[in-house]
C-alpha cells in the first residue's frame, strides 16, 4: 500500500475519532455509515470483500 494511502486513511480516523467526540446525537444513517467505515478499513488492510 502507498505511503499516501495510509496517511489519507490515518487522517480520516483521527477526524472520524474529533466528530464522533464533539457529536452528542447519532446520526440516522450510524449503521450504514460504520458498514461504510469498516469495508474501507478492510480494504485499507489489503483484504477485499464481494459485495
Amino acid at each position: 500500500m502507498s505511503e499516501e494511502k495510509k496517511e489519507k486513511t490515518q487522517e480520516k480516523r483521527e477526524m472520524h475519532r474529533t466528530s464522533d467526540s464533539e457529536r452528542s446525537e447519532i446520526s440516522e444513517t450510524w449503521a450504514e455509515e460504520t458498514i461504510a467505515d469498516l469495508d474501507e478499513f478492510i480494504e485499507s488492510q489489503g483484504i477485499y470483500i464481494r459485495q
